[in-house]
């Protein structure tokens, strides 16, 4: 049933991008991960739209609701109402996350987390930036975390792609080279 879901959901992102891709702006891609968010932290919403006692004039007014807080554009609202009359309401966010990733795909924008064992200044940040996309000839977005267990250094992480940098790799490699022999 995951599965299923998980391949109705691309197909619609599909589409969604085959019709829209050239009108959507980066504005509208961060829109579309609040609105992904919004549906996975209130899950009630769902039931509440899946309800079929509840008048489809009633779902369509909460749907308008949410893209008027949201300031959704004209593509996303037909989006969500053509998944509501479709009866497929309930992977909405699932086909957001979809449209996100494929989007990202297709313009060549890799999500990268940065981990670093300590505060980095605006600088350096830059120059890491400039470092991965050396590396990976791709557009890059990135979000830095701090985390000490990594003893002074860093770690670039993505999909596809791992760097790494720091005492504790270092100590992982001791530890694995001395339990090979």
């Amino acid at each position: 049933m995951q599965v299923e879901a998980s391949i109705i959901a691309k197909r619609y992102a599909t589409a969604f991008l085959n019709l829209y891709i050239n009108e959507l702006t980066e504005n509208d891609v961060l829109t579309i991960s609040k609105l992904a968010n919004f549906l996975m932290e209130n899950r009630q919403f769902y039931v509440y739209l899946s309800i079929p006692s509840i008048s489809y004039l009633i779902k369509q007014k909460a749907l308008n609701r949410v893209a008027q807080e949201l300031n959704l554009n004209k593509s996303l609202k037909k989006l969500m109402f053509v998944v509501l009359d479709h009866g497929r309401i309930d992977i909405l966010d699932k086909i957001l996350k979809q449209i996100d990733s494929c989007y990202k795909i297709i313009k060549n924008i890799e999500m990268f987390t940065v981990t670093s064992s300590h505060e980095i200044t605006e600088s350096e940040k830059n120059k890491i930036l400039e470092f991965i996309k050396k590396e990976t000839k791709a557009t890059v977005e990135a979000k830095f975390l701090i985390d000490k267990n990594l003893i002074c250094g860093f770690r670039i992480k993505s999909y596809k792609f791992l760097w790494e940098r720091s005492i504790s790799k270092q100590l992982q490699d001791v530890k694995k080279f001395i339990l090979d022999l």
